[in-house]
């Protein structure tokens, strides 16, 4: 029982780790310059992200634009890259 408490404890703050990278490569993005405010995102800045070769924070913008799960936008993301050809 240990060993279970032990791992569930370890994937939880596996989890809040990749989260919080998630949400400090955002905020890092923003005030670099490479994307707008919050709220403030369109389709072309999906698309500027991609041809500068930036596909996480793409998707992350994406989610962002369309309230959708990151796996359901990396794959409209990937559909999105084959047809620009990049």
């Amino acid at each position: 029982m240990l060993v279970l408490y032990t791992t569930l404890i370890v994937l939880v703050c596996l989890l809040i780790l990749f989260n919080s990278y998630r949400v400090w490569s955002l905020i890092d993005a923003r005030r670099r310059g490479k994307l707008p405010q919050r709220g403030k995102a369109t389709m072309f800045d999906v698309r500027h992200l991609l041809m500068e070769g930036e596909k996480e924070l793409a998707v992350q913008v994406y989610c962002e634009i369309f309230q959708t799960t990151p796996i359901k936008a990396k794959k409209d993301i990937e559909e999105l890259e084959r047809s620009l050809k990049v």
